[in-house]
């Protein structure tokens, strides 16, 4: 059972997803430009960071060690799913491969199992009749 959240906690994850939008055009425009591409790595932005705070009750730990990365997944015009991983100070993630990307999408996915369970219960939907992948084939990474 999830923990509810208070009224203040929905206040901040409201102005932390309106002030996101920026992040999730950017997401789209990338996909719009590469459309052989199913994965991008980027850093975290401070909306996301914000998103994450408020949901965990506590602050992200960002050490000299370790960056706050995203890893979005395209899985149609539109339809995107996130993760959120540690990464390498020094680099943005820009040069990121999508071999890179789907390799630490499966891995975090493999380790939680929600993630992989939300990510079938998305594919599933996005199959139905009038969904964006009707009749397409079915496989890893078949968006």
């Amino acid at each position: 059972m999830t923990k509810p959240i208070t009224r203040q906690q929905r206040r901040a994850m409201a102005r932390h997803i309106a002030d996101n939008e920026t992040t999730v055009e950017a997401d789209r425009r990338f996909f719009e430009r590469r459309p052989d591409r199913v994965y991008r790595v980027r850093r975290m932005s401070r909306a996301e960071i914000g998103q994450w705070e408020t949901a965990q009750g506590d602050r992200l730990a960002i050490t000299d060690e370790y960056a706050a990365f995203t890893v979005v997944k395209n899985f149609a015009p539109g339809v995107r799913m996130r993760i959120f991983v540690p990464g390498p100070p020094d680099e943005d993630g820009n040069e990121t491969s999508d071999d890179l990307g789907r390799f630490l999408w499966e891995r975090y996915s493999d380790a939680r199992p929600f993630v992989a369970e939300r990510e079938a219960r998305l594919e599933a939907a996005l199959r139905l009749p009038g969904g964006p992948l009707h009749g397409e084939s079915q496989g890893p990474d078949a968006a």
